[in-house]
């Protein structure tokens, strides 16, 4: 049936109506998310089966799995290489992440999620592991699983990743290091004479050359959008800037907004513990060091057992309370949104019109698009509330009356 704008006036489609296509469409989601269980079961099952009829010897470069791959794109209609990975994510699912696994066939988490923590979780390749690696493996997931849960695939990668590093922090530093190597720079051609321009860089550069386009980019006024602005701007400075002396990139040339987490130990030198981007992930500890020693101040933080901020040593109101809620929030605090605090507003959350206290009990990070969501001049029937609990929780309420929780990001200590 198709609603004119007089039937939208007429008649207003009712809260319950609404509700329950929230609930329909989240009931289907957890649908099928047991379908993608029992889809990566069948892979897995099949890939056994490969096993068992190749024998151990040839199973991984016999034409009899090209065949199978071949098979099941053919009918599903996806590329070869595509559906190799899926049966690779199958086996490393159904083989070495029960837990996993079970939250993604009750529907607690979606098949994105399942492919981060299986992606990032702790390799099973340590000569001291005579389980394979499960025992890491379980921790992982105790770990990861409960906050995957309540939140998205986006953020459930960099909590997974933290805490890869805290169980194999050698792993870590060691694949780091090999990374590093490994970087260049590529063009793929794409159509009507573009190209993707790709740069595989440290990570920690990477946000830092985002962050500086986007700051830029956000001081020029014109009809370009932000994507244009930022292409163009990546081309003025590549073709005309002076390329930096030595190897690596020339640290001294850019001055990135960038959250770095780094244990005090580490900083001086006494440990090699992973240091941590805020919101992104894990980050070598020497490029940690290099960017505390070009950094013009620093702000000490107060950590819980949990990993939780609880203070700044240099706290007091105003600039010091930005600093305070900047490192505890470290992007927006809607549920699941990712935009860093150097793009948020700081504000009330309940607002001070209504009696609204300048404190930190009730002051959060927010971003464009989401801090006009509880504007008191928002109609009702789309206007949400926010408060906050203790440590910095939110409790979001929708116009339907749904409450969605949304926790500050945890640490992970590296100690």
């Amino acid at each position: 049936m198709t609603f004119t704008a007089e039937h939208r006036t007429e008649r207003p489609v009712a809260d319950e109506r609404r509700a329950a296509l929230l609930d329909e469409w989240v009931d289907l989601g957890e649908q099928i998310a047991a379908l993608e269980a029992r889809r990566a079961e069948v892979l897995a099952e099949r890939a056994d089966l490969l096993a068992y009829e190749a024998g151990p010897k040839i199973v991984h470069s016999s034409m009899a799995e090209r065949s199978m791959v071949a098979e099941f794109a053919a009918a599903g209609h996806v590329s070869p290489g595509t559906m190799s990975v899926q049966f690779a994510h199958a086996a490393a699912l159904v083989n070495g992440f029960p837990a996993t696994l079970h939250a993604l066939k009750e529907g607690r988490i979606s098949r994105r999620h399942a492919e981060v923590i299986v992606e990032a979780g702790p390799r099973d390749d340590r000569g001291d592991a005579a389980d394979g690696g499960a025992t890491d493996r379980a921790a992982y997931e105790h770990d990861v699983l409960p906050y995957a849960c309540r939140t998205t695939a986006t953020r459930t990668k960099a909590h997974a990743r933290a805490a890869t590093a805290k169980l194999q922090p050698v792993t870590q530093l060691e694949s780091h290091r090999e990374a590093r190597d490994e970087r260049e720079v590529r063009i793929q051609p794409t159509a009507d004479g573009m190209a993707q321009l790709i740069a595989v860089v440290p990570e920690i550069l990477a946000h830092g050359i985002h962050d500086r386009l986007s700051a830029t980019a956000r001081e020029i006024d014109d009809d370009r959008t932000m994507d244009q602005r930022r292409a163009d701007l990546f081309c003025d400075l590549l073709l005309t800037a002076a390329p930096s002396t030595g190897l690596g990139t020339d640290m001294d040339a850019f001055r990135p907004t960038v959250q770095v987490t780094i244990a005090a130990s580490t900083l001086l030198g006494r440990d090699e513990h992973m240091a941590e981007i805020d919101g992104v992930g894990p980050v070598h500890p020497d490029i940690a060091r290099d960017l505390a020693g070009r950094a013009p101040s620093f702000s000490r933080l107060f950590l819980d057992p949990s990993g939780m901020v609880t203070n700044v040593d240099t706290y007091v109101p105003s600039s010091r309370m930005k600093k305070y809620l900047r490192a505890r929030d470290q992007h927006c605090r809607f549920p699941g949104c990712r935009a860093k605090t150097s793009r948020c507003q700081i504000d009330h959350n309940c607002d001070r019109a209504f009696g609204g206290a300048t404190a930190l009990c009730n002051l959060a990070c927010f971003c464009n698009s989401h801090h006009p969501l509880k504007h008191p001049d928002v109609d009702a029937r789309h206007r949400w509330t926010v408060t906050q609990q203790d440590e910095g929780t939110l409790v979001w309420r929708s116009p339907l009356g749904r409450e969605y929780i949304d926790d500050p990001a945890p640490r992970v200590m590296f100690v």
